[in-house]
Order: structure tokens, then sequence, then C-alpha cells
């Protein structure tokens, strides 16, 4: 990934020099100045990142898609099965809780099982979900990383296609045929595509996965105090049973 990563910035310093003498006039969309900063962003993506973390980071942008959201509906989804199981455990209905808990596809809530019956210590159950949720850091945090540094280099990747845009205005000024449309527009409209994916698009994706990730670590806390809350209750009732008798 580095050496495509690097492949592709050398792409950018020549492209930003390419010559672009069909272009006569500043408009409002500038492909070349569009590619200086989407490529060089993705560009430093690459270098920075494993193949694994560069996948990541492309399919975080499934969050932000209608029909196509999974990291978010999966931690609501864990939630309502948190719920369900506390509620029935609190009934005294422990075969449908642990029936339900049986057929559960997630790590987190089988593990809450496994300390309750298990009537885990709390370092236990501390430790478990530390482990737990270190691997949702590890496994997520680098691809949101990636996100808020594109924030950071939309903006500096603009500036590449206004220096180059500027070399290349220097340089037509002493051209017989002064065409200097197509540097103004490569200077300008390359810093506003950068400050606009910038401020307006990394920024923001990688503020809104950012909330997602609490809301996983959240839920992993959540059911850390249901382990403990359940089986202090658990632990109780024979001690309420015994005084009674």
């Amino acid at each position: 990934m580095q050496i495509i990563g690097l492949v592709l910035l050398g792409f950018i310093v020549w492209f930003g020099f390419k010559d672009r003498s069909d272009a006569q006039v500043i408009s409002a969309f500038d492909a070349h100045a569009l590619v200086m900063v989407l490529v060089g962003s993705c560009a430093a993506v690459l270098v920075s990142s494993s193949s694994t973390t560069a996948l990541r980071t492309v399919l975080c942008l499934r969050e932000i898609i209608p029909g196509l959201k999974s990291f978010g509906r999966l931690t609501s989804a864990m939630e309502k099965e948190r719920e369900q199981f506390c509620a029935l455990w609190r009934e005294g209905k422990r075969g449908q809780a642990l029936a339900l808990a049986e057929k559960s596809r997630f790590e987190a809530i089988r593990q809450l099982v496994d300390l309750i019956l298990n009537r885990a210590p709390e370092a236990a159950s501390a430790k478990e979900f530390l482990e737990l949720r270190h691997e949702e850091i590890t496994r997520w945090q680098p691809a949101i990383s990636n996100w808020e540094m594109l924030s950071k280099l939309g903006p500096a990747f603009g500036m590449v296609g206004t220096i180059t845009g500027m070399i290349q205005l220097f340089r037509n000024m002493s051209a017989d045929n002064l065409n200097i449309g197509a540097a103004m527009s490569l200077a300008l409209l390359a810093t506003l595509y950068g400050v606009a994916f910038g401020a307006g698009v990394a920024g923001p994706i990688g503020h809104f996965l950012n909330g997602l990730l609490d809301e996983r670590l959240g839920f992993l806390d959540r059911c850390e105090k249901s382990a403990n809350e359940l089986i202090a209750r658990g632990a109780s009732a024979p001690r309420a049973e015994s005084r009674a008798g």
C-alpha cells in the first residue's frame, strides 16, 4: 500500500504541471483541481495505512449511506438483546434468557452470560470487557483517524494545486500565447476544493464515525454494569432466602 501511495503522490506532482491549454476560462468546476485534491488525499491514506485499514477507511462510507449502514445498526441490535436478556433474568425467566443468549451472534452478549453463570467477580468482568473495548478500538480507530487526517490533508493538497497553478501562471506569462485561465483555475479552485473536502466532507465523517464508536463502547460499558448487577442480585438472593428460613 505504501508503494502505491508513493506512486500516486508522484503522479499528483506530475499531474499538477500537466499542460491544460484547452481550459481557457475559470469556471466553477475544474476536474484537474478535483483530481489533485481527491487522489492526493487517497495517496496519503495509502502511505500511512495497512491494506486492512485502508479498506476499512473506505468501508466506513457505508455508515452515511441509507440502506447500507451496519455498524450503528449492529450496536442497536446488541443493545436490544442486552435489554431483553436483563429484563428476562430480573423477572426470573432464566431459561428464556439463556435461550435468547444461545441464539445471539454477538460476542459481548455471550460474554455477559458466561460471566453471570460463573458468578465472576467485578475484576474479571472489568478485564473481559476491557479486552472487548480494546478490540473495537483497534479495529475501527485507525480508519476513523484516517478520516480525521483527511480533514487536515484536504486543504494541504489544495495548496499543492495552488502552488503548481501559480508556477504554471508565471511560466505562461513569458509565453507568446498568454493563456492564464487554466493556471488561475487550478490555483484558485484547488484551494477551494481542498477546504470544502476537508471541512465539509472528511471532518464531519470522522466526527460521525467517532460518535458510532463511542456508542459501541458505551454498549460494552453497560454490558459490564449489567453483568455485575445481575451477579450481585444472584448472590444476595440465597442470603435473603436463608434469613427468611
